[in-house]
């Protein structure tokens, strides 16, 4: 889930953009993207594989289990990956973008900015709660056991400090915002 969403409710076509490169990357390295069963460094599948990259040394994120694969297409997905988990929104490419890479052979890929989150182990919120996260936590109650978790729309619309009028005017943030979802 793109952070921009999953942070701030907000939704764009570059959401989606997010959501594949991690898929890809996933796909290509044979594991999920956080796996707490791997040292501290390898944890953060999105982390690791920039780290790896920015040493020149992205072929290693490659799933060993895989028997036979081609180094430039693992390198191309990878970088591919790499280029819609960016963390600004606009160096994302499109989605008619990402066709156009995968689809021609002479498509230059550009280098990947940083991507969009650093160390999402453990809980989404720091130690330092604000104002806003405050009004969100004491809103939301979750039944243990049971998978369920309600919350007020209004609570969260308050929460999110007006975000569906701030930074996006589409009937799906709106709905995010009053629907409680």
């Amino acid at each position: 889930m793109a952070p921009e969403y999953a942070m701030n409710g907000y939704l764009s076509t570059k959401t989606d953009v997010f959501s594949f490169g991690m898929l890809v990357l996933e796909i290509v390295s044979g594991r999920k993207n956080i796996d707490k069963h791997l040292d501290a460094e390898k944890t953060d599948l999105l982390n690791y594989t920039w780290k790896l990259s920015e040493e020149g040394r992205q072929m290693e994120i490659v799933d060993p289990a895989m028997a036979e694969w081609d180094a430039d297409e693992a390198r191309l997905c990878v970088q591919l990956g790499l280029l819609c988990c960016q963390a600004v929104v606009s160096d994302r490419p499109d989605m008619y973008t990402v066709h156009l890479m995968l689809s021609s052979d002479s498509f230059t890929l550009p280098k990947p900015g940083k991507p969009a989150i650093h160390g999402r182990v453990g809980r989404w919120m720091s130690t330092t709660t604000t104002a806003s996260s405050a009004a969100s936590t004491a809103n939301t109650a979750t039944t243990l056991g049971t998978d369920t978790m309600t919350t007020r729309a209004s609570a969260s619309a308050a929460a999110l400090g007006g975000i569906a009028e701030d930074d996006s005017r589409n009937s799906i943030s709106i709905s995010f915002t009053t629907e409680g979802r």
